[in-house]
Formats: structure tokens, C-alpha cells, sequence
């Protein structure tokens, strides 16, 4: 009687057990990978402010601290675009937000820019050869400028020394700062320098904060299209269908010779001249 008795309880336990196993949510049981975190970039972020002039232009300027990634889309699933940058996980970002960035047809095998705050969180991307950004550098020169002062060697505070091309209206400012003195430098779309400034913790901050409100109108005109024709005078197809020409500076003929056919972004001076030229694998 006492065995009987005790198998009914056991039986009774199991059952109970089993009517709680079928409760449960079948992720528990199935240990499905967890949703991916898909990063948002719309809205107010650290590490990059947005400005219109007149025309109604945006201006995004990155702001020291951040630093750029490069990254090739893996995968378009639904929503979620997943994205190796050669970190130790993949990034995921929104198929519909890059949509409203221009990027209506990513792909995999894509190659993108992103650009990853101090806080680890992606503020903006974009493809390579295509970045909008101005950004704010903050450093110190590395050596004195050469002949020219066409390049500065900067040793950033993160991130190893790196040459960057100074544009002329800016190669005074950049050559009277003095070697590994605290300063801050401005880039434009093409990664050159456009503006720069030394001087004590105050005057740093106080030009940073004017770069991040308002970056200085550039010395020439944007320009993306497909380049049709070239080398001496280039024909582009801007994305409105129109066709314009251009004189092309001697020193990028040979690059632009390369260009037929791609979608470039081309820099017109105020000489109604090429000035430079960016795009992917140029």
C-alpha cells in the first residue's frame, strides 16, 4: 500500500513537471540566437552635430573623439543589415534608415564607413567614397611642415600619426602651429584639412563649438554624378540627369582618366575648375 501510495506521487510530480515544461516559451527550450541590437542614428547622438545653410545643405560634423570604421555588408535580412568591420562581433544597422540616407539598394559585398563615437556607438555611415562629414580633429604635429606646407604629419590623441593634405586657404594656420603643441584641426568630405588653430583649453573649446554649430563654407562646389567622358575636360551626369563639363586640374588627369563610367563626387573651385575628386577606389 505504501509503494502504491508512492507512485502516485511521483507519477503526480512528473505530470505537474510536464504541464510546466509546456508552458514555457519555446525560445527557452529551442536556445534561438537572440535578436540582433540594430543601431539607430536618427535623432540626437553624441559625437556628431547637424547643420542646414541658406540652401538648406547639411553639414555633419564629427566631433573629436570619435574614430571611423570600414565595413562590408554580410547580409540583407528584412529590416537588419549585418555588417563586418573586422570587430570581434558584427555591427547591424537599419536596411529602411540606410534607405533614407540614399543607400536604397545595399548589398552584400557593399563597402561602408562608419563612424563610432566615444561611447562605442555608431552615429552615421555611409559608403566609402561618399562620406558627407566634416570632422574636428583634435592633436598635435607630429614634425614641421615641408616645402609647400602641403602636408601636416598629425599624432591624433587616439590613434596612430597620419599625413593629411592641407588645403591652401588653410596652409598659413596649419604651418604657425608649433610642433607638439595641443590644437585642433578641421577636415573636410575629402579627409583634408580646411581650418586649424592652436592655443590654451579655452580657445580650443571655444573653436570647437563653432565648428560643431557651423564649419566654415568651403572653398569650391559638390558635385556627384557618373563621369561620362574625360581625361582635359571632364562630362559628369549629375543625379538630376543633366550633363555638365568641367576643366580638370593637370594633376588629377590621370586619375580621372581612370573614371569613366563610376560615380564619382567632384570638387569645383572658384574657378569653375576640378579641384579633386573622391569615389570608391579612386
Amino acid at each position: 500500500m505504501a509503494l502504491s501510495t508512492r507512485g502516485s506521487r511521483l507519477a503526480g510530480a512528473g505530470m505537474a513537471l510536464a504541464l510546466t515544461l509546456g508552458c514555457l516559451p519555446m525560445t527557452t527550450l529551442a536556445n534561438e540566437e537572440p535578436a540582433p541590437q540594430v543601431s539607430k542614428t536618427t535623432g540626437p547622438v553624441h559625437g556628431m552635430s547637424v547643420s542646414s545653410d541658406t540652401e538648406n545643405k547639411e553639414y555633419r560634423v564629427l566631433w573629436p573623439g570619435h574614430h571611423m570604421r570600414k565595413g562590408t555588408v554580410e547580409s540583407v535580412r528584412g529590416d537588419t543589415v549585418k555588417v563586418n568591420t573586422g570587430e570581434l562581433l558584427p555591427r547591424y544597422l537599419s536596411a529602411r534608415e540606410a534607405g533614407e540616407k540614399g543607400m536604397h539598394t545595399l548589398t552584400k559585398g557593399d563597402q561602408l564607413q562608419l563612424v563610432v563615437n566615444d561611447q562605442n556607438v555608431v552615429v552615421d555611415y555611409h559608403l566609402v567614397g561618399k562620406e558627407p562629414w566634416h570632422r574636428i580633429v583634435r592633436g598635435r604635429l607630429a614634425q614641421p611642415l615641408p616645402v609647400g606646407h602641403e602636408w601636416a604629419v598629425i599624432r591624433p590623441e587616439r590613434g596612430n600619426e597620419e599625413a593629411f593634405a592641407v588645403r591652401p586657404l588653410a596652409r598659413s594656420k596649419v604651418s604657425a602651429i608649433p610642433v607638439n603643441v595641443d590644437a585642433i584641426f578641421l577636415m573636410d568630405e575629402t579627409n583634408k584639412i580646411i581650418d586649424a588653430t592652436f592655443g590654451s583649453e579655452s580657445t580650443l573649446e571655444h573653436q570647437t563649438a563653432a565648428w560643431k554649430k557651423s564649419p566654415p563654407k568651403a572653398p569650391y562646389q559638390r558635385v556627384e554624378g557618373t563621369v561620362l567622358r574625360s581625361p582635359g575636360w571632364v562630362v559628369i551626369k549629375t543625379e538630376d540627369g543633366k550633363q555638365q563639363t568641367y576643366e580638370a586640374r593637370p594633376h588629377l588627369r590621370d586619375r580621372l582618366a581612370k573614371a569613366e563610367g563610376r560615380s564619382v563626387v567632384l570638387m569645383i573651385d572658384d574657378e569653375n575648375k576640378i579641384s579633386d575628386v573622391a569615389g570608391t577606389g579612386m
